[in-house]
C-alpha cells in the first residue's frame, strides 16, 4: 500500500496502517536523528519520540503524499531541541552491569559496535547524513537525492567522502588500541598496513554499488 493511503488511513484511526508508516520510514527518522545528534541511544530514544509526536499530529497533515518530508521536520526539530537540552544539563546515569566472563564475543562484538558508533559520530554532519540513510536506513541513491535534494552524483560524491573519514578514523583508533597495549612500533605499522589495504578493499567494493 502507497504512503499516502496509509497516511488516510491512519488519520482514520487504523492503527495497523499507521505501525505500517513506522516500519517503512523508521530508518528514516533514526537516520536524521542520527545526522543531528552523532548519538545512537540518543537517535533510538527520539526515533521513538518522533512517532509518537506523528501519532498525536496525524490530523495536521494536508498532503498525505509528503509524509516523509513531514516527518524529517518532526525528527529534525525534535533532535535540535535534544541538543540544546542536552548542552544546558548532563544526565548522570547508572553504570551498566559488568559482562559475565563467558560472553567474550558478545563483549567484543560490543566493543567494535561501539568504535564504528564513535567514528561514525565523528564523520562531518553532511557525510553523516548520506552515510546513516544509505546504511542504517537501507535508501538507495537516487532515494537519497530525493529526500535530501542532492543530485545523485552529489550523494555518490558525499558517501566515498564518508567512507574515506570513516576510514582514516577508524585506523586512528586501532594505532591508539596497539600503543595502549604495549605493541612494538614494527608491530603497529604492521597492523596498521594490513587493516589500510583491507579497509581500502572494503571502500573499493562499495564504491562499485
Amino acid at each position: 500500500m502507497r504512503p499516502r493511503e496509509l497516511v488516510v488511513l491512519a488519520q482514520a484511526g487504523d492503527d495497523g496502517a499507521f505501525a505500517d508508516l513506522v516500519r517503512q520510514y523508521r530508518g528514516l527518522v533514526f537516520a536524521v536523528c542520527f545526522q543531528q545528534t552523532g548519538s545512537f541511544p540518543d537517535s533510538e530514544e527520539l526515533t521513538q519520540e518522533v512517532f509518537l509526536a506523528a501519532h498525536g499530529g496525524l490530523a495536521s497533515i494536508r498532503e498525505p503524499e509528503k509524509i516523509a518530508g513531514w516527518l524529517q521536520g518532526i525528527a529534525r526539530n525534535l533532535s535540535r531541541m535534544h541538543r540544546r537540552r542536552a548542552g544546558m544539563a548532563t544526565l548522570e546515569l547508572p553504570d551498566e552491569e559488568a559482562p559475565s566472563r563467558g560472553s567474550t564475543s558478545a563483549v567484543r562484538s560490543l566493543e567494535l559496535q561501539n568504535l564504528l558508533h564513535e567514528a561514525l559520530s565523528r564523520v562531518t554532519e553532511r557525510s553523516r547524513e548520506v552515510l546513516a540513510l544509505h546504511y542504517l536506513g537501507g535508501y538507495d541513491y537516487r532515494e537519497i537525492g530525493k529526500l535530501c535534494n542532492l543530485a545523485v552524483q552529489t550523494v555518490r560524491s558525499r558517501l566515498h567522502e564518508g567512507r574515506a573519514q570513516l576510514k582514516a578514523l577508524l585506523l586512528e583508533k586501532v594505532a591508539e588500541l596497539c600503543a595502549c597495549s604495549g605493541r612494538s612500533e614494527h608491530t603497529t605499522r604492521c597492523v596498521l598496513e594490513r587493516c589500510g589495504k583491507e579497509s581500502c578493499d572494503c571502500v573499493s567494493r562499495l564504491d562499485e554499488e
